[in-house]
């Protein structure tokens, strides 16, 4: 008996080594694939994870982990790297990266992010798209963010910031400090739903508004949502078989609502609003008169449902963030907003004190203030597309297979003090002229090419007039309560700092 139990404990030792030494071949298995292409890379500790896992698993922000690898691959164009087993190439090199997102964008059109839409019926939208299907999109969308459209909604933003002036005026009155980032939210998220829906969600006044709590709920940071990204970029089958969804049926149900609702009473009342809905609707009217190259795109209530909810969340997030560390940058530097407050004044006077749309153009020391912020806090860490064909890197014999994926570092790169020098300092003259000294690739707050942030120019217009209506009535300091310097929540989607932007407002005499 005893011979018996001690074979059968050792058979399953034998069996348990043997299975162990199947998973470690098979989580290892490409690990090799950047040595026999001759490309400097990165070795994977552990079968699986790949060189993302400290990132993947929350131990560092997204940030620190790129950092680590650009600092790696120092005096390289670009290295090898893994993201679980998938070999992906890392790319430094700021002509490199012209050719990926601009020169052969025909090469690198799609962002590689697989979405199921049976199981997301709302992950359907413009990030998410690829091949025709993206290109007919975006060419339809594009017109809702033309000059003359802007123009059209140039008021509505001076409104909905003087709300914001209004909200804030508040928080002076009782002498308490405001948490910038929530108040910015709850801003454009109004502007977002008057702008782009034409609905009045009076987020600043509502402490109870259901538009600010999806709005959480969409970037809310956790393990969880951290690791789903991660394995819909990777693995999308898993999400599959767990049937995980993205965003939750509350949720869905909430946009649906709320989109059906606002078409309905237009068609009813035949309306016509000039906003982004607008358009999505008109694309529904044509879908059968689709060309012949759009054979496949289908405009259907969930590609309307999917692009609303994500200008939504795109929209109001970004610009938030934005206008909270520029803010945050101002109180630091008070001689730098001073400054700011002064040529916002002179421009206005020769406007007869009129925020005008010509005005604003005219911001051009503002305009710095928040390409310097986007620099120093980018939105988007990192770039990713995936080679839609066979290519060749410019100046080398490297050759990417269709379906390879590459990676570009913005965070990095803005913080690469051969191309910004002093780069932990907020210097906004590193953007005097429109160009400035600033080398191509190397400054990508909003991506660029073809697939350069549809909202860009919205998003520039929304910020610009509500920091002249916040600085023509307010001065800002930092108050106690905000952790300087920050450190970021490794869980969050953006850079989110622990605890908080809190600021102290005064109102200018």
């Amino acid at each position: 008996m005893w011979w018996t139990l001690q074979h059968f404990l050792l058979s399953s030792f034998a069996l348990l080594c043997g299975l162990l030494g199947v998973l470690y071949y098979f989580g290892t298995l490409t690990y090799d694939y950047w040595n026999k292409k001759g490309v400097p890379y990165i070795k994977p500790k552990f079968p699986f994870l790949g060189t993302i896992a400290k990132a993947v698993f929350c131990l560092k922000t997204a940030m620190d982990q790129q950092q680590e690898i650009y600092n790696y691959f120092k005096g390289q164009r670009y290295g090898g790297i893994f993201s679980f087993k998938t070999p992906v190439l890392f790319i430094k090199d700021p002509e490199l990266i012209e050719s990926v997102l601009i020169k052969d964008f025909t090469s690198f059109y799609n962002r590689g992010i697989k979405v199921d839409l049976k199981l997301d019926p709302l992950s359907g939208h413009l990030v998410n798209l690829v091949d025709m299907q993206w290109k007919s999109l975006r060419q339809k969308i594009t017109p809702a963010f033309t000059s003359g459209k802007l123009k059209g909604m140039h008021q509505q933003l001076v409104q909905c910031s003087q709300e914001l002036v209004k909200h804030i005026n508040n928080f002076v009155e009782k002498s308490e400090p405001i948490e910038a980032r929530e108040v910015m939210a709850k801003f454009s998220t109004d502007v977002i739903c008057a702008c782009a829906f034409g609905l009045n969600s009076n987020t600043l006044n509502d402490p109870d508004s259901v538009f600010r709590k999806m709005g959480r709920k969409i970037f809310q940071p956790s393990f969880a949502s951290r690791l789903r990204l991660t394995i819909r970029r990777q693995c999308p089958a898993i999400l599959n078989l767990l049937r995980w969804r993205r965003r939750s049926e509350t949720m869905q149900r909430f946009f649906k609502s709320m989109i059906n609702s606002t078409m309905e009473f237009r068609e009813n009342n035949n309306m016509i609003r000039n906003d982004f809905l607008q358009i999505l609707m008109e694309l529904k009217k044509q879908r059968n008169r689709l060309a012949e190259n759009e054979e496949h795109m289908k405009i259907d209530d969930n590609i309307i449902m999917s692009n609303a909810l994500i200008f939504f969340a795109a929209g109001f997030e970004t610009t938030a963030s934005t206008l909270s560390y520029s803010l945050y940058e101002l109180s630091l530097h008070q001689d730098i907003q001073e400054q700011t407050y002064q040529h916002i004044v002179s421009v206005l006077k020769n406007h007869g004190g009129e925020i005008t749309y010509n005005a604003v153009k005219e911001m051009t020391f503002l305009q710095q203030i928040f390409q310097e912020t986007l620099r120093m806090y980018p939105p988007l860490e990192e770039l990713r597309r995936i080679v839609t064909s066979n290519y060749v890197l410019p100046g080398t014999t490297l050759m990417l297979p269709k379906g390879s994926s590459v990676i570009i570092p913005v965070y990095s790169l803005h913080y690469d003090p051969e191309y910004f020098p002093e780069p932990e300092k907020f210097k906004p003259e590193r953007f005097i002229t429109e160009k400035g000294n600033i080398r191509h690739g190397t400054y990508l707050p909003f991506g660029d090419g073809p697939r350069i942030c549809v909202g860009k120019r919205f998003a520039e217009k929304e910020m610009l007039i509500a920091m002249i209506k916040l600085l023509l009535n307010y001065k800002f300091t930092l108050n106690s309560k905000t952790q300087v310097p920050f450190v970021y929540n490794p869980r969050a989607f953006f850079l989110t700092p622990f605890g908080g932007i809190w600021l102290d407002v005064h109102r200018r005499i």
